[in-house]
Parts: structure tokens; sequence; C-alpha cells
């Protein structure tokens, strides 16, 4: 009994000190650690068109595309309010014309480094102005999770995901559309994606 009480002692001991050793790294994980990252994702849309032709009055419009995350800079304008940081971004998305750009601010919530909870609104035409006298414009808004897992040395990331948990899109003229949005994907080391020739088309290769 005696012997197998010091074999349980040192098992405690060992899963306390690699708790606290996993502790300490994560403790030093800066947000930052996020900016310049990149995202490959697919956007899975479930929507209706309003169709002015006739009867009936909406049309299925289902689908899905690929959207690029790029993550910018990190930023904490009063280290003592939670809810009021923000990551700068930009979504690329292939549209008929070839690769857009849309800017973009993720506003974090709630989470630590590795395990945020954000979320981001993007308005154009009468949505950003509020007044809706043109007719015209568009209102993307979703809420997500960004997670991520670090290297053994814990200097670097290894892994990373992101989720959508809600999002919608509205537009006005020349479409009126709406739908619900589901945003997944992973985090992408372009170093390694790009050696890929299929790849280097896409924005996180580019010169």
């Amino acid at each position: 009994m005696r012997g197998e009480k010091t074999i349980l002692g040192v098992l405690v001991i060992a899963v306390l000190i690699t708790c606290f050793g996993f502790s300490e790294v994560h403790a030093q994980v800066p947000y930052t650690i996020w900016e310049g990252t990149w995202f490959k994702t697919n956007l899975v849309f479930k929507g209706y068109d309003r169709n002015l032709g006739g009867t009936p009055d909406w049309l299925p419009d289902n689908g899905k595309t690929s959207l690029f995350f790029h993550i910018g800079t990190w930023t904490d304008p009063n280290g003592s309010i939670e809810g009021d940081e923000t990551f700068a971004a930009e979504v690329y998305h292939n549209e008929d014309t070839g690769w857009e750009i849309t800017p973009l601010t993720l506003h974090r919530i709630h989470g630590n480094p590795l395990d945020i909870f954000i979320w981001s609104q993007i308005d154009t035409g009468d949505f950003a102005t509020g007044n809706f006298t043109t007719g015209v414009g568009q209102r993307i808004t979703f809420l997500a999770r960004i997670s991520g897992k670090m290297d053994k040395a814990g200097t670097s990331l290894q892994k990373g995901t992101f989720k959508t948990l809600a999002g919608y899109e509205i537009q006005l003229e020349p479409f009126y559309y709406v739908s619900g949005d589901t945003i997944t994907g992973n985090l992408i080391i372009p170093a390694t994606f790009c050696t890929s020739k299929t790849n280097q088309q896409y924005p996180p290769c580019w010169p």
C-alpha cells in the first residue's frame, strides 16, 4: 500500500507540473499571435431572392463559395475594459470580375488568445448611412469563434479554426436578397500552402 501511495503521489505531482506548464505557456501567448495569419473558409448560404417578375414573391437561392480571411493589427484601446478590443481584417471573396477585398473589423466579445469569440458587421449603401433613401445597400453580420493551438515550443500557431455561430446577409436593390450564412475554415500557413501550384492563384500566395 505504501508503494501504491508513493506512485499515486508522484503521478499527481506530475499532472500538476504538466498543467502548470501548460498554463504558463498559455498565459504567455498574446492576442497579437494572430496578426498576419490567414484562414481559408467555406461560406454556405441559404436564402431567397425577390422575384421581380411575378409569383412566387421569393425564390430560393442557396449555394457556397470560398473566402480567405487575413487577420491584421490587434488593438486594445483600454487594457482594463473587456470587449473594446479589435482586430483589423480583410476578407477576400471571388466575384465574377475576380477576387475582391473587403475590409472589416473583428470585435472581441470574450475569451482568451487561443479561444476568441468575435463579431463583425459590414454595411454599405443605406445600411452604412442609416437613411434608407436610395434603396441600395448590403449588410453582412456574423458571430464567430476563432480557436488556435500552439506548437510544442509555444512560439507559433500550429493549428487554428474559424467557425461562425450565427450570421446573415441582407441586400437591397437590385437583388432584394436575404440569407442565413455559415462560415467554417482552418488556419493556413502560406509557406506550406503556397508550395502547391494549384494554390498559387489564391490571395495568400500573391506576391
